[in-house]
């Protein structure tokens, strides 16, 4: 939810450098690269004692990572570490295409977003805005394992991977010192790893495969795009079937909601603490930009 760049726009922006990075001076019997899929078959055996030491199954976190659909994501761990480098176009979003597509949404569930509007206090325009933005109400929810996006971030620091990692980001950014690629990989990577358990506790509660959830490149998912910790926190059963379950429009739609109250949303609220609360959801001003004007089009 924190990201809503697409990983298409954030590849090609950096495709040359990870194509020069990745494929200089390598031969195709004898890879030398450390982000090499060769190099990192069977990486894990840190990461799996430290998530057992924090209570997690051994026998079970074992059985996932030999999973033959768990794999390093080189270019995800790169998008993740330049992504504050790359500026956000969300322009689209106010055409009159987009403008249309929220407006019938909105019509289409108009008496549910009511209701949820009275119980919540958050403005139903708000709602919807924020899911269009997010996946186009679960249109684009993301292709990628959620689960190997956090475990290849929870291991950006290891040396060979941000050695690798930061001879990319400099051919692409030479304005990045390595003092501050490593300062990014350290913050990544501790967030990921909280982000990963949160992921194994919803798989274990819900009864989910856990690789057979997909989302964004930033880890985000369902058509409302939360992180793992935001559904943790704030994720509810919209339809009540005792299920919470995200690519679904009225869990999503009641989720979002409670997100934006549980943040200090109300009716009333001035300009300045609207946006204070959106930049919660997503840390872009691009972003909350998009969603208010966006709000406002589609209102009445």
């Amino acid at each position: 939810m924190f990201y809503t760049i697409s990983r298409a726009t954030i590849l090609a922006t950096i495709f040359s450098a990870l194509t020069i990075s990745t494929t200089h001076g390598v031969t195709t019997e004898h890879n030398t690269n450390p982000l090499h899929p060769a190099h990192l078959t069977q990486p894990y055996d840190s990461l799996i004692n430290k998530l057992a030491a924090d209570g997690f199954d051994r026998t079970e976190l074992k059985k996932i990572f030999s999973d033959s659909r768990v794999a390093f994501m080189k270019d995800v761990l790169t998008i993740n570490l330049a992504n504050q480098y790359i500026k956000a176009d969300y322009s689209r979003f106010l055409q009159n295409q987009s403008i249309n597509h929220a407006k019938q949404f909105l019509d289409q569930e108009s008496n549910f977003l009511t209701t949820v509007e009275k119980r919540f206090q958050v403005d139903k325009e708000v709602i919807v805005s924020i899911l269009f933005i997010e996946s186009a109400f679960g249109k684009r929810t993301g292709n990628n394992i959620v689960f190997n996006v956090f475990s290849t971030l929870s291991r950006a620091t290891e040396p060979d991977v941000l050695k690798a990692t930061a001879h990319i980001l400099n051919e692409r950014y030479p304005q990045l010192t390595a003092e501050a690629i490593e300062k990014r990989a350290h913050k990544k990577s501790a967030w990921a790893y909280q982000e990963l358990k949160h992921l194994l506790t919803i798989a274990e509660k819900e009864h989910l495969d856990v690789l057979k959830i997909k989302g964004s490149w930033a880890g985000a998912f369902g058509i409302a795009q939360f992180l793992p910790s935001s559904y943790v926190h704030y994720a509810v059963d919209g339809n009540n079937d005792d299920k919470v379950r995200l690519y679904n429009r009225y869990d999503s739609i009641v989720s979002v909601a409670n997100y934006l109250k549980e943040n200090g949303w109300k009716k009333g609220l001035t300009e300045e603490k609207k946006r204070t609360i959106i930049r919660k959801y997503n840390n872009s001003t691009p972003y909350i930009d998009t969603v208010l004007q966006l709000s406002q089009k589609i209102n009445g």
